[in-house]
């Protein structure tokens, strides 16, 4: 099986985080505390891994950290050429033990990037803040155990109460991103700030939005450059510079996505704008619509 190398982007710690990510969440959560390990998620990263995927997308919340670090340990794969990005929620109460205790689940004595999962708490929910929380992470990156930080679902006021009293900014902000779903405000922000932006459901707009008006554009896009809509889509995001974090069982979709990061092919500016203005036009968003105040029927 051909091994194909995946693009990189630089963190603020100088490491390199590849643009594409195999995401462990969304149809791979595991029921917790389960007495087996999902065998069909174990050979689905092992079979990313040998195409050429590096970075795996994991959180505590997902409850399948162990079948991560089985398919690692049954890879082979030397740690040093993997990325692995985890995050914490809801144990934010006891950060640092619950650090240690995905280390143990994955089997690796640091993680490459650990995110907190989400800002939708407080000290009268948890009985802590986003910036308590915050403080033990900067810990756990000065003493080496996390190669680097950062946040995951937050929006614009939430990252700047944030970096107000932090002492190091979060290296990425993860959050929903794909033409319909895209805070250009936030996106400019994190910009500025030097925070590398990652792309969670950056396929939305035609596996969950489909019939939307972005339909004809990408088919179109996708017909001129002998595409799928899914590269499209995937490479949109890439040349906005964000990492992309998507997920399948299939081998051969797995290759689909690792083409259409990939080089030797790009959308002109004309046509990442296109995608981007009509996109704008028609808002959906699938995840923490609750937390963000969009529980109103989309119209």
């Amino acid at each position: 099986m051909s091994t194909i190398s995946i693009p990189t982007l630089k963190l603020p710690n100088n490491a390199s985080i590849p643009i594409l990510g195999y995401g462990c969440g969304t149809a791979w959560y595991q029921q917790p505390n389960s007495p087996t390990l999902d065998r069909t998620l174990i050979d689905a990263i092992k079979t990313a891994l040998k195409i050429g995927y590096r970075h795996i997308d994991g959180a505590e919340t997902y409850n399948n950290e162990k079948e991560i670090g089985v398919a690692i340990k049954e890879s082979g794969i030397p740690r040093s050429e993997l990325f692995i990005t985890t995050k914490l929620w809801p144990s934010v109460t006891n950060p640092t033990g619950r650090f240690h205790q995905s280390l143990k689940n994955l089997g690796v004595d640091y993680i490459d990037l650990y995110l907190l999962h989400c800002p939708f708490f407080s000290s009268t929910t948890h009985g802590t803040t986003p910036s308590r929380v915050w403080s033990e992470l900067e810990s756990l990156h000065t003493q080496g155990l996390a190669k680097a930080i950062g946040v995951s679902n937050f929006n614009l006021p939430q990252l700047r109460s944030l970096l107000s009293s932090a002492t190091i900014k979060p290296a990425t902000n993860q959050i929903e991103i794909h033409p319909y779903c895209y805070d250009q405000e936030l996106h400019g922000f994190c910009t500025t700030q030097g925070i590398v932006l990652t792309a969670y459901g950056p396929l939305s707009s035609i596996v969950r939005f489909s019939g939307g008006p972005l339909d004809p554009v990408l088919e179109r896009v996708a017909g001129k450059y002998g595409k799928t809509l899914e590269q499209v889509l995937l490479k949109w995001g890439v040349q906005k510079l964000f990492v992309v974090v998507s997920t399948t069982s299939k081998e051969g979709r797995m290759r689909e996505f690792v083409e259409g990061v990939g080089g030797g092919w790009g959308l002109e500016d004309e046509e990442v704008e296109e995608i981007t203005r009509v996109g704008m036009t028609y808002h959906r968003r699938k995840f923490w619509r609750k937390e963000y105040g969009e529980e109103e029927e989309q119209v």
